[in-house]
């Protein structure tokens, strides 16, 4: 915990998901409300999407970070806004238009299972 998803178009030339990735953990890491090594995010690159209906070339980031209950509101909008700024920082500069969401979502803490097994483990 926490878990980020980043959903985003392939039209997005340039978008490095790897450099965002690690920029989003340090983020998260600096926000002070995350273990740094608890921290889970992936990159999925949409081969088919769609925006609109216009006919034009548009893309998008959709960033879903998932977090265990206890935060309040004020706190899950800093870290969307965290994460939006993030993003911004992140486009390429030569883009289609490009909507970049994020959703901050709690986890059920009553289903949600975790286990760390230590590299040295067989």
């Amino acid at each position: 915990m926490p878990h980020l998803t980043l959903h985003y178009t392939a039209n997005l030339a340039g978008f490095d998901a790897d450099a965002a990735l690690d920029d989003l953990n340090r983020r998260l890491a600096d926000s002070g409300h995350f273990e740094e090594s608890a921290i889970k995010s992936r990159a999925l690159a949409l081969q088919h999407y769609r925006v609109g209906t216009a006919g034009v070339e548009r893309g998008f980031v959709h960033a879903h970070l998932k977090v265990l209950p206890g935060r309040d509101e004020t706190t899950r909008r800093a870290l969307s806004q965290t994460i939006v700024t993030a993003l911004q920082a992140q486009l390429p500069s030569h883009h289609p238009a490009t909507q970049l969401c994020v959703e901050v979502t709690e986890l059920d803490a009553g289903t949600y299972s975790k286990l760390v097994i230590d590299a040295s483990q067989p």
